[in-house]
């Protein structure tokens, strides 16, 4: 199924936005064309995203909610919501893949938010029929062109969705997530950072930037499926699931390949992450470089 710039130093998102752990990639709020979020926050609720689509326009976005109703093998809606209790809002999401999705179950999505929706451009962008009907009441209006979707990240996850904090700090630091590693084993988690070391073909590292205090930055290694070309220093989002301890065989039933045995003798016995989606980083995840 199909996720979602960091600039300068970057950090990790693991851990609920906010005030338990998590957090976000270098540069600045205003950065990411986030307009209702200040500089400590690092996180842009998906309802701020609905209420300035145009500072959204044409950028990667990430949102979490809940899947509303199922229009077409390739589309669906989702729902969000607010921590104030705000009116839930409804958004189109047009997937490549076909979908099975159930009404009412949680979703993260990845993707270009679209100023507004035409079946022309939505086929042309899965590349088959939407059947026109279906479509009629979101003519015009906003939606998103998903590069992602699969189940909501535990460090996006709050709440009826949205990516929001958890408190009133936005994102947590990248430290507190290394911390509480043994929190999120197991879980589905999104991350930005910057590339630090490709190990291969099918690997690399992810350099989270320390926090707003100077901790140091944090590597976590980074295992896909797909092969990499990648280049060092490059900003990076991903999202898949964090494992408690990197082993070379587990790491290759994962990728159904050979990793190489010897460059990964420094990470074995550490945590890394199988990741299902790696990409540009949404504009709504960008934030300070401590975010501490």
């Amino acid at each position: 199924m199909g996720l979602v710039a960091l600039a300068g130093s970057s950090a990790l998102v693991l851990g609920a936005c906010g005030g338990h752990t998590g957090g976000q990639q270098g540069g600045t709020a205003q950065s990411g064309g986030n307009p209702g979020a200040s500089t400590s926050s690092a996180c842009a609720a998906a309802t701020q995203i609905l209420d300035h689509t145009q500072s959204y326009t044409g950028k990667h976005v990430t949102i979490t909610g809940t899947v509303g109703q199922v229009v077409d093998p390739h589309a669906f809606t989702v729902t969000t919501g607010n921590e104030q209790g705000g009116a839930a809002q409804i958004l189109l999401v047009v997937d490549k893949q076909t979908t099975s999705l159930t009404p009412g179950s949680p979703v993260q999505i990845t993707g270009t938010l679209q100023p507004m929706f035409s079946t022309e451009a939505a086929q042309a962008f899965t590349g088959g029929s939407l059947g026109q009907g279906a479509f009629a009441d979101y003519n015009g209006k906003p939606y998103v062109q998903a590069v992602f979707t699969g189940p909501a990240s535990a460090n996006l996850t709050r709440g009826q969705g949205g990516v929001f904090g958890l408190g009133s700090s936005g994102c947590g630091s990248a430290n507190q997530v290394v911390k509480d590693m043994q929190s999120y084993t197991g879980q589905q988690v999104t991350m930005t950072g910057a590339i630090g070391q490709v190990v291969g073909p099918h690997a690399f590292t992810l350099i989270a930037s320390g926090n707003a205090q100077g901790v140091r930055p944090q590597p976590v290694l980074v295992v896909t499926q797909g092969t990499t070309s990648l280049n060092p220093g490059s900003p990076l989002e991903v999202t898949g699931t964090l494992q408690p301890a990197f082993s070379t065989h587990q790491a290759q039933a994962f990728t159904g390949g050979s990793l190489g045995q010897g460059a990964f003798a420094d990470y074995d016995g550490k945590p890394y992450v199988q990741a299902v989606f790696i990409g540009p980083v949404s504009a709504n995840l960008s934030g300070g470089q401590g975010i501490g």
